[in-house]
């Protein structure tokens, strides 16, 4: 009877119903076509330079070359990469087949800086996140970016490292937030496989072009 009663007393619980949250990260559709498109311009502009500018190109690519040689090709891959500001090691490539440089040494030369790169980047963002507040400006400014980044970690930067934005976006948001530094090094390397396919790409515009 008692039990009864208590059954009677205490009213059926119902499970409130959970709201499924879905935070897999996911390329915008937008991202996809901005890539295509930029792989078409830059073959296209490849393809313009060696016909339209293509002894300007070889007498630029060759000053560079001769006043700078390697050293400068490696150094000035480290500044456009591991550069908060939005700069790309594309024109470098030109200037590089420009000067005559075969398609192996560009490609080793560029992969192995942009890779380098990955650790100026990171280290950059760990030294001045701290020191600059750069971690609650990033929680502020970007939270898509900051969310994405504490979500995937080096997986994030891995991801970025293939895609047509600043790799040092990545590499010093890793730094801000302290995303192990051997596992960003990792990812980083997916940068060869990047660099490999752009310099392709620039190397058979040119030579389309007739540079």
């Amino acid at each position: 009877m008692v039990a009864s009663e208590v059954s009677e007393a205490a009213p059926a619980t119902e499970q409130a119903p959970t709201e499924e949250t879905n935070d897999d990260y996911t390329v915008d559709a937008r991202l996809i076509r901005k890539s295509i498109v930029g792989l078409i311009v830059i073959l296209a502009v490849a393809g313009l330079t060696g016909v339209l500018f293509k002894e300007p190109l070889q007498a630029i690519g060759a000053a560079f070359i001769d006043n700078f040689g390697l050293a400068g090709l490696f150094v000035g891959v480290i500044i456009t990469d591991a550069s908060p500001l939005p700069l790309t090691n594309e024109p470098l490539v030109f200037l590089a087949r420009g000067a005559g440089l075969d398609v192996w040494t560009i490609f080793g030369v560029v992969s192995a800086a942009s890779v380098v790169a990955g650790a100026f980047g990171y280290w950059s963002g760990r030294i001045f996140g701290g020191m600059l507040g750069l971690e609650e400006w990033l929680n502020t400014k970007q939270p898509a970016l900051a969310h994405y980044m504490r979500r995937y970690g080096a997986e994030g930067v891995a991801i970025a490292a293939l895609l047509p934005i600043p790799f040092a976006l990545s590499t010093w948001s890793a730094g801000i937030l302290h995303v192990p530094f051997l596992k960003v090094m990792v990812a980083a390397l997916v940068r060869i496989p990047k660099t490999a396919f752009y310099v392709l790409l620039i190397v058979g515009g040119l030579s389309l072009g007739g540079a």
